[in-house]
C-alpha cells in the first residue's frame, strides 16, 4: 500500500517492503520588518509569508526489504541536483520541495556488505515556487 512519496521514491507498506517516514514535521515563518519609533515599541510591517520546512525522519532497513544504501543515494543525488519534488503524505499533495540537508546515521555494518544493514536519515525540505 502507498502512502506518499518523495518525487519518484515511493512511501510505502507491503508483505514485501516497508519504506514510510517515522515522523513528518511541517513548519512555516511569516516576514516581518520591525520599524523602530522613538520613545515607543517597534511597529511591525507584514513582509510575506515565508516558505515552509518539512522534516521527515525515515529508517531504512534491509530485512524489511528495502536497500538502505542505493535509496540514500538516490535521495542524495536528487539534493546535489536540485531537483524540485512533490510531496505527498497520507494522500495529501504538500506541494513542491527541494531537499536541503540529508544526515544519516548508519547501523549494523557488515564486513562484504554494501553499506549499513539499517540507515537512519534526517532529511530537511524547503518549499519551492
Amino acid at each position: 500500500m502507498q502512502t506518499g512519496s518523495l518525487g519518484s521514491t515511493i512511501f510505502e507498506v507491503s508483505s514485501s517492503k516497508v519504506l514510510t517516514p517515522k515522523s513528518v514535521g511541517f513548519s512555516r515563518e511569516a516576514s516581518f520588518e520591525d520599524h523602530q519609533v522613538q520613545g515607543s515599541y517597534p511597529r511591525p510591517e507584514f513582509l510575506a509569508p515565508g516558505l515552509a520546512s518539512v522534516s521527515l525522519a525515515i529508517t531504512l532497513r534491509a530485512d524489511l526489504g528495502v536497500d538502505p544504501w542505493a535509496e540514500a543515494e538516490a535521495l542524495e543525488e536528487k539534493m546535489i541536483a536540485g531537483e524540485v519534488l512533490r510531496l505527498v503524505i497520507a494522500g495529501q499533495n504538500l506541494g513542491k520541495f527541494t531537499i536541503r540537508k540529508i544526515d544519516q546515521s548508519w547501523r549494523h555494518c557488515l564486513r562484504g556488505h554494501a553499506g549499513p544493514l539499517i540507515l537512519d536519515l534526517g532529511i530537511e525540505l524547503k518549499e519551492y515556487w
